[in-house]
């Protein structure tokens, strides 16, 4: 039994990222592997809950950019340097992990990947917004058993598909996971995945399961709602277009200089793109948990409490025209704006 407790770690590890000392920080995740602790251990229970606390501070306007890529980066020097530390004990048969394409954020992937090494699964990690015609090719050379989609914002829910449709045609089982696919299996499914997985333990019990009973993959692409893809291209356009109006409601966006008018048409096709990803799977709660999301971030930032749901009013006409089904999703997250609005 060790005295040392990794969750109790994660605040000391996370002030040594955010004041740039990798050696300090790397060293608080190796003295974990000293103390005996396994890769999965030190990645579950100080990494990943430090990469976490990492999003919700700059969430909260408390760490800069510039502050969460430093802390970003030392983290990923410190998930490198634990899985070096353990020798390759790989027994099984190949599973690629990979991001869907347009998901720049690769940390959790890294993670999943390093922890699905340790329990003796070979890998091969793909990195972040792997495009599907390389993906494609690297089947082809390497055959793989399984192929695991990460996937962190809905704005990437195409490229799961996208990648899940390259691997069905080759006849490579997809398990998908990630904070856009959390709560339950019906969005991974939706997008064309043959299972979903919330944690490694899970994807390990799958896997293991398509080992002894290869599933039947279909090979036909899977269909999602044009109009919703067509909402998603068109989301700066129906940003641009909504700006005008936004500028009508609130009078004070005619002293803002350009960055603030750069920065608020960027959040208005953000809130479509949002609203298009919840019309790809059917589920309104990838548009509401984006805006109780939003609300902090905006709050946090001085901007007023009406903004989102004047954002959303704004844009909701724009969207229904391009994307009749996307009406009952935005009149949902007015709703939710609304009940959350009560005291």
């Amino acid at each position: 039994m060790t005295a040392a407790n990794p969750t109790l770690m994660v605040d000391e590890f996370l002030a040594h990222a955010l004041a740039g000392d990798t050696r300090l920080a790397v060293g608080i995740a190796m003295g974990l592997v000293d103390e005996g602790f396994s890769a999965d251990t030190i990645i579950a229970e100080l990494l990943a809950p430090a990469q976490h606390q990492i999003g919700e501070r700059w969430q909260r306007n408390e760490l800069s950019i510039a502050d969460e890529h430093l802390a970003t980066g030392i983290t990923d020097s410190a998930v490198h340097a634990v899985a070096n530390a353990y020798e390759e004990t790989g027994t099984t048969g190949l599973v690629v992990v990979a991001c869907a394409n347009g998901d720049w954020h690769a940390m959790a992937a890294r993670m999943f990947s390093e922890q699905l090494r340790y329990r003796q699964v070979v890998t091969a990690f793909l990195g972040a917004s792997t495009p599907s015609s390389h993906l494609g090719k690297f089947i082809d050379r390497h055959r793989p058993e399984a192929l695991a989609i990460s996937c962190s914002l809905p704005f990437s829910f195409a490229g799961v598909t996208s990648l899940t449709d390259v691997a069905h045609s080759r006849g490579v089982p997809v398990i998908a996971g990630g904070r856009a696919l959390h709560g339950a299996p019906a969005r991974a499914l939706a997008l064309g995945a043959d299972a979903w997985c919330n944690d490694v333990d899970v994807a390990v019990v799958q896997l293991d399961a398509w080992r002894a009973d290869p599933p039947h993959v279909r090979r036909e692409c899977t269909p999602l709602p044009s109009d919703a893809i067509e909402l998603d291209g068109r989301a700066h356009e129906v940003a641009a277009t909504a700006l005008d109006t936004l500028a009508i409601r609130f009078p004070s966006m005619a002293s803002y200089d350009t960055r603030q008018i750069s920065r608020t048409r960027e959040g208005l096709a953000d809130i479509v793109r949002y609203v298009a990803a919840a019309v790809l799977v059917d589920d309104p709660e990838v548009l509401t948990d984006y805006l109780d999301w939003l609300d902090v971030a905006l709050s946090t930032r001085g901007f007023p409490p009406t903004a989102i749901a004047t954002g959303l009013e704004t844009l909701t006409p724009l969207t229904t025209e391009i994307c009749p089904s996307s009406a009952s999703v935005a009149h949902l997250g007015l709703a939710h704006l609304t009940a959350a609005s009560r005291p």
